[in-house]
């Protein structure tokens, strides 16, 4: 059973995360049984020749029965460590591949999951023995058959990444017509929850949703995109910026997404499609962070910095004002958590960042989102010809109608929709002077 396995941490270089190594190995059920850091990272075998020494002496006096390294390994290089500890070798990479592939739930996140699985064995395929290829096979054209397995293997893995790869594209060419629609303003305005790992993205979804999702205490909870609607409540009087004037509180809709960490696998990255692109598509990027964490600052630094490697230059993670209203929503949760003493440094790092306690309130978000989706839409009094009617039907596909009544000359109508459609229905506004989009 893997809950019984006890692992060896093994981190080398500037840029190790021991601790965040550490929950990833709980989070597959192993049990940390010792540690073993060096500053530099050796070509050939990870840690140097005397640190391999030292490696073999700790899985002895530890009883471990994994060594697991905070980096990804060559296969080259994971045999030598393999050689030198006497115990199987299980790099970053693939501890966060068996992760994944234990959480994932819904089918598109499986197929996912081997694809990114695969990617990562294909380089490492080593056929049924080394010996095999040195046995039979002599002169320059013919091939022994431990060679022709590996060349078998490697076919077989290409020819499932190929299927796997048009079976992901028929989803993204799905998701692209949705997202046509979106962009069209054919639904609501859309929500993306994305943040570091365990920040607390799921809680927050049930929170202003009512979704019953899992929010175990656990990395990479959530790999599948996950969307609910969340109802806005009509109109309030908006007061931020001392503004005394009605603000429109639309429905949303809210995506909840894979949790980011560092060192995230370049397969894992790229075969999450779907999750990114809810990112990419959203009206508003809400970026989740545990305000608790001894590493906010890094988590934080590490979300935006991937985010805006991955989406495109339009999309709402261009601005760079950290916490403030420029694009996205810097939301410090887990507030309940944070010692009296260090709510200072976030007065001066993050001050206009949300802060909340999803277990508890997140009425707080709620009116933020719905503020920044107002920012992006207008209000409008308009006038539609019964010969016309046609155009209150789509009105009501792409826009939020407070009223309607019906005289003699056409229809009456108040509504709000996204500023970029505006000026469609410009011929049809009531004294009022339409926003170009």
């Amino acid at each position: 059973m893997t809950d019984s396995l006890k692992a060896l941490l093994v981190g080398a270089g500037e840029n190790r995360q021991m601790a965040e190594l550490g929950r990833l190995v709980e989070t597959l059920g192993y049990k940390t049984v010792g540690r073993l850091e060096q500053a530099r990272r050796d070509g050939s075998g990870y840690v140097g020749k005397g640190k391999r020494e030292e490696l073999a002496s700790l899985v002895e006096e530890t009883g471990a029965d994994v060594v697991v390294t905070d980096d990804e390994l060559t296969a080259s290089t994971a045999r030598v460590l393999e050689r030198a500890a006497g115990k199987p070798v299980l790099d970053r990479t693939a501890l966060i591949i068996r992760i994944f592939e234990s959480h994932a739930r819904d089918a598109a996140s499986r197929l996912e999951v081997e694809l990114a699985n695969l990617e990562y064995r294909l380089p490492r395929v080593k056929g049924g023995s080394e010996a095999l290829s040195r046995l039979g096979g002599g002169g320059d054209t013919t091939r022994g058959p431990g060679e022709q397995k590996l060349e078998y293997d490697r076919r077989v893995i290409r020819d499932r990444i190929s299927a796997l790869n048009h079976r992901l594209q028929e989803e993204k060419s799905a998701r692209e017509v949705r997202g046509r629609r979106r962009r069209e303003g054919l639904g609501p305005p859309s929500v993306a929850l994305v943040g570091y790992t365990n920040a607390g993205k799921t809680t927050i979804l049930n929170s202003l949703s009512g979704a019953g999702r899992s929010t175990r205490d656990r990395l990479f909870e959530t790999l599948e995109t996950t969307t609910r609607l969340v109802e806005g409540g009509g109109a309030h009087e908006n007061d931020q910026d001392g503004a005394d004037n009605s603000e429109s509180r639309p429905d949303f809709v809210v995506t909840d997404t894979v949790g980011f960490i560092q060192k995230l696998p370049t397969q894992l990255v790229h075969s999450f499609a779907s999750t990114l692109e809810a990112a990419a598509e959203a009206d508003v990027v809400v970026v989740c962070a545990d305000a608790s964490s001894e590493e906010l600052n890094i988590q934080i630094s590490t979300v935006l910095e991937t985010l805006r490697d991955i989406l495109p230059d339009e999309s709402p993670m261009s601005g760079d004002d950290r916490g403030a209203a420029s694009g996205y929503v810097l939301c410090l949760n887990k507030m309940d958590l944070v010692e009296p003493e260090k709510l200072g440094d976030l007065d001066n790092s993050y001050s206009k960042a949300v802060r909340i306690s999803a277990l508890s309130d997140t009425s707080a978000l709620r009116d933020r989102i719905q503020h920044e989706i107002s920012r992006s839409r207008t209000r409008l009094d308009l006038r539609v010809p019964h010969s016309d009617y046609a155009v209150v039907g789509k009105l009501y596909g792409i826009a939020e109608i407070h009223s309607t009544s019906n005289n003699e000359d056409g229809v009456i109508l108040d509504v709000t929709l996204p500023i970029s459609l505006a000026s469609r229905y410009e011929k049809y506004a009531i004294d009022s002077t339409v926003p170009k989009g």
